[in-house]
């Protein structure tokens, strides 16, 4: 097994879709939290997701690996779609076995690091290469250390989590998701649980894969990051995507109301 992490070929097209909603809707009870949303992101793309609390920005990445089943409309990954099939010239919810094998090549790294307490570093991060991957024990184990040198935690292989900081937690969550090879990475807001000193060194691994080529998604409150490091930015509010754009035209020329007042208030 090649132990240089796999990222998406950079001399790829650059028109190829890796995510598509049509006319996405999602709601709790009476509450809709996504209300037609038409979303799309390029293998290769980094795009930031930005816009207050409450906008649908976490629902939106937890529905795109069917972590929350969509009310109506269509998710496709890689040209495939995500949770259901269609059977019969309507949408039939897919099976387990399909799903899991869907949601196994999309990295998620959530606010809370989620890490298993009683493993260490180097244990968290193989545990689903071997358990769902099946891939030989040996090889798996030289990648997790290729992998915790490119997040910079080489010396905490041996680490329980209760002995790392909130930020070298988070560094061993991405690791963990990139021993899955995914093709698809998404962040939930991964600096906001963290203290503001340890904010950087998670956003250092995080703009190191975009520059790598690693297609990628992030809900952040970061605006610095998303000026920064974004090919795409998507401002979303009530339910919608508002505006979207490149980072010069969101931060610099919007052309929405609503996008310059939350701008004004958190740039």
């Amino acid at each position: 097994m090649n132990n240089d992490v796999n990222m998406n070929d950079p001399q790829e097209s650059q028109d190829v879709e890796m995510v598509r909603t049509e006319k996405l809707v999602k709601r709790f009870g009476d509450n809709i939290v996504l209300n037609g949303v038409d979303f799309s992101v390029k293998r290769g793309q980094a795009v930031v997701v930005i816009g207050p609390s409450g906008s649908g920005k976490t629902t939106l990445l937890r529905c795109l690996n069917h972590l929350e089943k969509i009310d109506d409309g269509r998710i496709y990954i890689d040209g495939q779609l995500v949770g259901y099939r269609e059977q019969d010239g309507r949408l039939v919810e897919d099976s387990e076995a399909n799903i899991a094998r869907m949601r196994s090549q999309i990295g998620f790294v959530f606010q809370r690091f989620n890490l298993f307490a009683h493993k260490t570093a180097l244990e968290n991060i193989i545990e689903a290469p071997i358990q769902v991957l099946r891939q030989p024990k040996d090889e798996v184990i030289a990648r997790a250390r290729v992998l915790l040198e490119k997040v910079g935690m080489s010396d905490k292989e041996q680490s329980y989590p209760h002995r790392l900081s909130g930020g070298q937690q988070q560094r061993v969550a991405i690791a963990r998701a990139l021993a899955m090879n995914p093709k698809l990475m998404l962040f939930d807001e991964a600096t906001s649980a963290l203290d503001p000193e340890l904010v950087g060194e998670v956003l250092k691994v995080m703009r190191q894969l975009a520059e790598e080529g690693m297609t990628m998604v992030a809900v952040t409150h970061e605006m610095g990051f998303a000026r920064d490091v974004a090919d795409h930015v998507v401002f979303m509010d009530k339910s919608q995507i508002v505006e979207q754009g490149t980072p010069e035209q969101i931060f610099s020329d919007s052309q929405n109301e609503r996008t310059r007042n939350f701008l004004s208030r958190v740039v």
